[in-house]
């Protein structure tokens, strides 16, 4: 909970009134209870975030989720956080509850955001309806005399404060030519961590990822005039599958800022600035950035020319064969190993089609991929390794190997070619080694010309042995002392589950855990993504709850973040932790619901999370 300043006039004052708010944390007698909504800001750009708070006065927690109207012809969901506050005025005391949902505006115009409905305490509460107008995407204006936009007030992120930008290296291409995007953040405050809370939808795209550093690499760029420091947050590499235009989706990151207090004082004018330098000073915020959508143009590739063996793949190649050895004795194994070198969507290659002699038997390649992702794309080898069996002696010609491409820069299709390979064959026929065997399924004949009589080891026993000497004997003896011994042990650690309640959590926080995401596989299936999302999303919270013995409603994100790490859960499964839950946020407030495979992989992904978070925490 975060707590406002107060003062108080002595301390067992002090100490009733926290006792008090321990004791009804719901609500405090007396204070009414309403529920308002509004802006951060009432005009925004196409592309760019906004925030909708919703203010619960009088209450800490609501029964439901709060039902948000449908925002998605103009906007498009990025995350949810919630803060409470404690404020004292005049001895009068006060709380509220504060949810802020994140979107991005996506159309442009004038809109009416419909009312927010919360249950809280049994009653239905509704709030006003607000308006957003969006304007056309566009960078800031300089003001008069060619000066840029200062930045935003002390101890607020304003849109220019903190934005993303997707750079594409090319707005036209040929269908399966890579396109390659940098997600770049832009800032002028003091980021301190940030998580992304919604990739970019990749439909009609092959993508590879590029490898980031864990530490990114900080820029200082001038942007429109103003002083920026910019980093990499993600990088891909883009293969359209199909001609036409299109649309690269946001994406979207929650960042924790450092910003400096407002000033409140006569003090604060004459040295706040020279105190709130440093980044020790300062409140840390949550701020939203996404990037605005890209249009892509995909050129079809041309029809003339076009060579036999094409493969669809769009690039450079180069193709070799090779034999592990030229010479063999018949019914011998033989390797043939193929190897496509070059660039381009190595990945979605096919194995090459081989017209094998009916006297060799061939079994499915293994494919081995040695590639490199750079800022030309994908790059590297393909090899498919294919085991042979001649049936047959003679000279065994196995076929060449042709594959088409389409070079993007001489804009022409190309074949990449490896010749025949010869090889001599020894020794007799598996007809003339089996009469009556078939050349194929040869191995199937030779089996059933055995005939096992008995395959089970026979048992032995020593001459002589004694009871004493019988493994079971000291089993059935010492039966009782372990006996005794588990029901001690057992008493004791029933003792201190009844005695100790942070130990009690802590040791059935996976299995209430387990419960309530089993609860959540029985929604999977339905109807209802909502509720599925929301059991989810109660297992995820309560299972850190039990295990830090505190209150699932009263968790701020900000500091379970903090709390984890120090507990020492790795970095890594925090945000994976983190990650599924602003999932279960997107798919609990989005206007439709995810498909039921979707939901049964979040399942699947929700455990293999709560299951590393139960190793690392100490």
């Amino acid at each position: 909970m975060r707590m406002l300043p107060f003062r108080l006039s002595n301390a067992p004052a002090a100490a009733l009134w926290l006792v008090a708010c321990a004791l009804t944390p719901t609500s405090l007698a007396g204070q009414d209870v309403t529920a308002s909504a509004h802006l951060d800001r009432g005009e925004v750009g196409v592309g760019q975030a906004f925030t909708l708070n919703v203010v619960l006065e009088g209450v800490q927690r609501f029964d439901q989720d709060p039902q948000l109207p449908d925002m998605s012809p103009f906007a498009a969901y990025l995350s949810s956080g919630t803060q409470t506050s404690v404020r004292i005025v005049n001895g009068r005391t006060t709380v509220s509850l504060t949810v802020q949902y994140r979107f991005q505006a996506t159309a442009e115009g004038t809109f009416e955001i419909g009312p927010v409905t919360v249950e809280v305490g049994g009653r239905t509460l509704t709030t006003d309806p607000l308006s957003l107008r969006v304007s056309a995407a566009a960078q800031p204006q300089p003001r008069a005399g060619g000066v840029a936009p200062r930045p935003s007030d002390p101890g607020t992120v304003g849109p220019d404060d903190l934005f993303i930008v997707a750079e594409p290296n090319k707005r036209q291409v040929r269908e399966n030519e890579p396109v390659i995007v940098e997600y770049r953040l832009y800032t002028r405050v003091n980021v301190n961590s940030y998580g992304v809370t919604r990739l970019p939808a990749t439909a009609g795209f092959w993508v590879e990822e590029f490898e980031l550093p864990q530490q990114p690499q900080v820029e200082q760029v001038v942007r429109d005039g103003e002083a920026y420091a910019t980093a990499i947050v993600r990088k891909v590499a883009l293969y359209p599958t199909g001609p036409g235009p299109k649309t690269l989706e946001p994406l979207a990151i929650e960042a924790q800022v450092r910003v400096r207090r407002p000033s409140r004082d006569s003090f604060d004018d004459i040295f706040g600035n020279f105190f709130n330098r440093g980044s020790l000073f300062g409140d840390v915020v949550s701020a939203g950035a996404a990037s605005s959508p890209v249009e892509i143009e995909v050129l079809p590739l041309p029809a003339d020319g076009r060579p036999a063996g094409f493969t669809g793949l769009v690039g450079d190649l180069a193709v070799e064969s090779a034999v592990d050895r030229d010479s063999l004795a018949a019914n011998e194994a033989v390797t043939l190993r193929v190897e496509v070198s070059g660039a381009g969507n190595l990945k979605a290659l096919p194995p090459p089609e081989l017209a094998f002699p009916p006297t060799v038997e061939a079994f499915p390649p293994e494919v081995t991929d040695r590639l490199r992702t750079s800022d030309a794309g994908v790059s590297g080898t393909r090899t498919w390794e294919y085991v042979l069996i001649p049936r047959a002696p003679g000279t065994l010609t196995i076929p060449g190997v042709d594959l088409g491409y389409f070079d993007a820069a001489a804009s022409r299709y190309e074949t990449a070619s490896a010749p025949p390979l010869d090889l001599r064959v020894t020794g007799r026929a598996i007809e003339d080694a089996l009469p009556g065997a078939r050349a194929r399924g040869s191995v199937e004949a030779l089996r059933s010309d055995i005939r096992f009589i008995r395959i089970d080891t026979p048992q032995f026993r020593r001459r002589g042995e004694t009871l004493f000497d019988q493994a079971w004997f000291w089993i059935v003896a010492l039966a009782p002392v372990g006996m005794i011994g588990g029901a001690a042990g057992l008493r004791r650690r029933r003792g201190r589950l009844s005695g100790d309640q942070a130990y009690a959590r802590d040791r059935r926080a996976a299995r209430v855990a387990k419960k309530r995401l089993a609860r959540a596989a029985g929604l999977a299936g339905g109807d209802d993504a909502r509720a599925f999302y929301a059991e989810a999303a109660q297992a995820l919270e309560g299972f850190a709850a039990d295990k830090l013995d505190t209150s699932a409603a009263g968790i701020i994100r900000d500091d379970l973040r903090a709390t984890l790490a120090g507990r020492g859960a790795a970095s890594a499964t925090v945000d994976e932790y983190f990650a599924a839950l602003e999932a279960c946020d997107r798919q609990r407030f989005a206007p439709t619901g995810a498909e039921v495979e979707e939901r049964r992989a979040f399942l699947a992904r929700a455990e293999m999370v709560l299951s590393a978070l139960g190793r690392e925490l100490r």
